[in-house]
């Protein structure tokens, strides 16, 4: 088995019905891709034809040979996904016609701009006609602002045949295959099923690799299957890499549960959307009245047409000479990835209006003119990757996002997106903590609303040294989800004096616990009780009673001045540090203490005595044996 590489080109034929495209396609490789019946009893392609042959210089190309008829023209968009080279078969002695145009209007809408113009059928004109249809040709061209070279070309008698090969293997030479997002995926443009084989789906793996035994999901439905064989141009392989013509055998899949238009990628590559938020342009020969709030139009995406209702932002009426925005709202289900590219034509009648590209593919319902929604389009619309980039920091819920999801969101290389980090953190636009990339603004601003929820903390709870901080890491898990992470946030902050750390309580960085007269009092009269006999713990409520005062000091304290012994009883800090020495130090000479040794050695009875071992026990100083204690490590 071989791997086919990513340099594989597909070229594509257009034009206008029977002006010979599949004849052409016939000559250069010898396969007849008007493949069923009903084609050849009609005489004109009906789905999408493949081929493939070798140019002198390079390696093996893909021809996908698509419907020039009007009535199979979604059949035509089906075929135009990942093409990097376009025949444009125009017959001598016709010229121009309605779908040559039409093909060429969506070839543009799709951003494809790579054209050999192919004068079909010229032995059966006189030089006087050729002549008259170039020029009809190089007008046409100019006026789509497509520069292509023109070959007159007989395919049944040979007449420049070679000519076109050369040509063609010129323009191959010249195109530069982009590096492509790592994560696969392919868009389904036929299903079927061989006896003995199962389910078989063709298409253009758009981007990453493909593999034997590669676990898939098909979209919008959900089913999982397994990839059994890959065939590129009717060899095995092992592996298929982006921009190939791919036909996968499946497995645990049924024909019935796949069919053209459906999307084959990684699971969680992509998610199921009823909305998009794409750039719109209309054609410039078309009314721009054709298209309004909520009109109901076909919308090509991929493979797949689907109707969907449309909704302008920022603009009343649809600007024919300006690109726009809208919100398209399906009647089903699809699965794209942002920057894939779509045509529009009207419902009824089928007329081909525009097109562009999605912006959002999964956004939310939003006004229409909403001013924000208006500017993060634009953003995107730009195509400058480092401000999407910013966009998509500031804009989504969590604080950051790491490389694979950059990457997956533009939908481009780890290492493309890796470089255009680095200059954003030179110029000081993004921050890294860690593998998180952070918007440096986004961060301030999320530092200040910790300090918010500090002061707020502080304002309800003044005698409160600090917030406990598992209580401030919860409070912001939607934000970030990392508890790693917000260590290394709350540590920069601490660094920078905005906050204190203290053990397991956060304070604002200029918070003090005052007492005023009565909170003063309030604190001394519960340590000199607390001193009267230190080794006697009171029970919380013996020791305050019902003054609210106190126990907002008592509170306030605990863990510094005071500790709590179990759930009621509170202790002298000091006190309890002084007979945990007296014990460790005991039993580092004796190793092991009864109650009523440490009752001999404290004073204590035995009803405190076992309380403030048990603490002891909890704090990992000491551990119980049998009825003795012993040192435990933390002890030693």
């Amino acid at each position: 088995m071989e791997t086919i590489g990513q340099d594989q080109i597909i070229i594509a034929t257009a034009g206008h019905v029977d002006h010979g495209k599949t004849t052409l396609i016939k000559a250069l490789t010898g396969i007849d891709t008007d493949s069923t019946e009903a084609e050849k009893k009609r005489g004109l392609t009906i789905n999408l034809g493949f081929a493939f042959f070798d140019l002198p210089n390079h390696e093996q190309v893909g021809i996908v040979d698509v419907p020039g008829h009007e009535r199979f023209l979604k059949n035509m968009i089906a075929g135009l996904s990942g093409i990097d080279l376009v025949l444009l078969v125009v017959d001598a002695a016709e010229g121009i016609m309605p779908q040559t145009i039409e093909h060429v209007d969506i070839m543009s809408l799709l951003g494809i701009d790579n054209y050999i113009v192919v004068l079909s059928k010229i032995n059966t004109v006189d030089d006087e006609m050729k002549e008259l249809v170039t020029e009809d040709v190089k007008d046409f061209l100019d006026k789509h602002n497509i520069k292509a070279p023109i070959l007159g070309v007989d395919a049944i008698s040979g007449t420049g045949m070679k000519e076109l090969v050369k040509v063609m293997d010129e323009k191959v030479e010249n195109i530069k295959k982009p590096k492509i997002n790592g994560i696969p995926r392919i868009n389904v443009d036929r299903s079927f099923s061989i006896k003995g084989f199962g389910t078989i789906i063709t298409g253009t793996l758009l981007e990453g690799e493909l593999t034997s035994d590669m676990t898939l999901e098909a979209f919008p439905s959900g089913k999982q299957t397994k990839i059994r064989n890959i065939q590129v141009h009717d060899k095995n392989v092992k592996k298929a890499e982006p921009g190939t013509r791919t036909a996968i055998n499946l497995t645990n899949l049924k024909t019935s549960e796949i069919r053209r238009g459906d999307v084959l990628t990684l699971p969680d590559n992509v998610k199921k959307t009823w909305m998009l938020d794409v750039d719109y342009k209309m054609l410039p020969d078309k009314d721009a009245s054709m298209l309004g709030l909520w009109t109901r139009v076909r919308v090509y995406l991929g493979a797949r047409e689907i109707i969907a209702r449309v909704v302008p932002l920022g603009i009343d009426q649809i600007n024919a000479d300006t690109d726009n925005y809208l919100q398209l709202r399906l009647e089903e289900p699809v699965a794209v990835k942002k920057g894939d590219r779509y045509i529009l034509r009207t419902y009824s009648p089928m007329v081909l209006i525009g097109g562009g590209s999605v912006l959002d593919p999964n956004p939310v319902k939003h006004r229409r003119f909403n001013e924000k929604i208006l500017k993060q389009l634009s953003v995107k619309a730009s195509g400058n990757q480092e401000q999407i980039i910013l966009d998509f920091l500031d804009n989504q819920s969590a604080l950051g996002s790491k490389i694979p999801g950059l990457a997956d969101y533009l939908n481009l290389s780890n290492d493309d997106v890796q470089k255009m980090i680095s200059t954003l953190v030179e110029e000081k636009e993004v921050i890294k903590i860690s593998n998180l990339i952070v918007k440096k603004s986004k961060l301030e601003e999320f530092d200040k609303e910790i300090l918010d929820t500090l002061w707020n903390y502080h304002k309800k709870n003044r005698l409160q040294k600090g917030m406990p901080k598992e209580e401030l890491i919860v409070k912001f898990k939607s934000t970030v989800d990392n508890s790693k992470i917000m260590e290394k946030i709350l540590n920069k902050m601490a660094e920078r004096n905005e906050i204190n750390l203290l053990g397991s309580l956060i304070s604002a960085g200029d918070f003090e616990v005052k007492y005023n007269k009565y909170q003063k009092k309030a604190h001394d009269e519960i340590i000199q009780e607390l001193e009267k006999s230190p080794l006697m713990p009171p029970n919380f409520e013996d020791l305050i009673g019902s003054d609210e005062t106190k126990a907002e000091v008592l509170k306030s304290i605990e863990g510094e001045e005071v500790i709590r012994l179990g759930e009621k009883n509170v202790m002298l800090k000091s006190a309890f540090d002084a007979v945990s020495k007296q014990v460790v130090d005991y039993l580092k000479e004796n190793e092991t203490m009864t109650l009523a040794e440490f009752r001999d050695l404290t004073g204590a009875s035995r009803k405190y005595g076992m309380m403030i071992l048990e603490y002891m026990d909890k704090l990992g100083f000491t551990r119980r044996k049998e009825n003795m204690r012993i040192l435990a490590k933390k002890g030693l």
